[in-house]
């Protein structure tokens, strides 16, 4: 196999804005551990931290990527987040192995989501003339005049673009599936299961058995209005829920707690820090993930798990990569309030099975999703991909 020494990673931000930014920086500094070089591209219009490009090698903004590939003289370009046609083409143009990591369904739905914009239903077709229907093609700004016209010509043509990529690397199954079903070839698709690093519970926090928690954005593709509806509907009236995040919907689900008449028994604390948060996921008796969005991955599902936390999921995307149900948590059909209630009841009547799950949880994280087995495995795709170029 090919030796992958020094690898060029590319994305918009230059800043820890979300996931996708955390993913880069902490693989980085698991392949260093590996001996591998990192260097990161950005973008000049996106997000800049200081202290964030110190985790690279070099960092660059990208002006003239052709020529700055060449200099940098990467083993393997690993490409996140990256917006345009001709920018795309410049950076595929260039004749070095790379792949490229979809981490959001930006390519596959004229709206983003993976939602039905009317109905609000969970939607896995390929984009087509259907997405008009659906009016997939209006897309929220921020700006004046607040909406723009997303076509489906322009989003094949972004396709099109990217299908020059020596190979795309998924989280999941479901997403592998996924671009296969939008005209990507299955040979040069690779699923690598993200990862979550490994914690030690607190043997000094006590488990709240009535206690929920739900951690997100709060927007209307996380599905907090079908949780909201569950609390309303569980026969444990003293269940509570707590609500980490934010988002630009906070105000309309706040407004549907007191309309549902739950707002008593739902706290939102807003954003959290990750020592915090792991706290929290090991007092609550239940992570809930309630998504209306098929999910590329989840992976809060797996940073649960790691406590002996269980999840409660719809069965939407790639959660039944890591939810297996009765064994690590439940699933229950997607949209489906009175199921979600159900499982929440289920599971605050019976200790025995919260532990079997939380044990379950565990089990499955150790074996499928540590940092160690996602880098080999990542390495692995790298070699095999440059094997094939040269």
């Amino acid at each position: 196999m090919a030796a992958i020494k020094h690898i060029l990673w590319i994305s918009d931000h230059g800043a820890p804005v979300g996931g996708c930014e955390r993913y880069v920086r902490e693989t980085a500094d698991l392949l260093r551990a590996e001996g591998i070089r990192s260097s990161l591209m950005y973008q000049v219009h996106g997000a800049l931290d200081a202290d964030y490009l110190k985790a690279f090698d070099g960092a660059y903004p990208c002006v003239d990527p052709e020529l700055q590939i060449q200099d940098i003289a990467p083993d393997f370009i690993y490409v996140h987040r990256l917006s345009g046609v001709e920018l795309t083409r410049k950076i595929t143009a260039v004749p070095i192995p790379k792949a490229r990591f979809f981490h959001d369904h930006k390519l596959f739905c004229l709206r983003e989501h993976k939602y039905t914009t009317l109905g609000h239903r969970t939607c896995t077709r390929p984009v087509g003339a259907h997405c008009y229907g659906c009016l997939g093609f209006v897309n929220r700004m921020e700006r004046w005049p607040g909406v723009r016209l997303h076509t489906l010509g322009a989003l094949r043509r972004e396709q099109r673009a990217n299908l020059a990529f020596d190979a795309f690397i998924l989280g999941s199954s479901y997403m592998r599936e996924h671009i296969v079903a939008h005209g990507f070839p299955a040979a040069r698709a690779h699923v690598v299961p993200l990862y979550a690093f490994p914690r030690s519970p607190d043997p000094s926090i006590v488990r709240d058995a009535r206690l929920f928690l739900i951690v997100g954005q709060l927007l209307r593709g996380k599905g907090l209005d079908y949780v909201f509806e569950a609390m309303r509907r569980c026969q444990h009236r003293d269940a509570r829920l707590l609500v980490v995040g934010s988002g630009r919907q906070e105000a309309m689900y706040r407004a549907l707690a007191r309309k549902l008449g739950v707002d008593a028994r739902i706290e939102f604390i807003g954003r959290m820090a990750s020592a915090e948060l792991e706290r929290m996921m090991q007092r609550a008796t239940c992570l809930l993930f309630p998504s209306r969005s098929p999910e590329t991955f989840g992976l809060v599902g797996v940073e649960a798990m790691r406590f002996a936390t269980p999840v409660i999921a719809m069965r939407v995307g790639g959660v039944t990569e890591w939810l297996e149900d009765g064994v690590n948590g439940l699933l229950v059909p997607p949209g489906d309030a009175q199921a979600l209630a159900e499982a929440m009841d289920r599971l605050m009547d019976d200790e025995q099975l919260r532990q079997r799950l939380g044990e379950g949880g565990i089990q499955r994280y150790r074996q499928r999703f540590t940092p160690q087995r996602h880098v080999r495995r990542l390495i692995e795709v790298f070699e095999q991909v440059t094997e094939a170029a040269c």
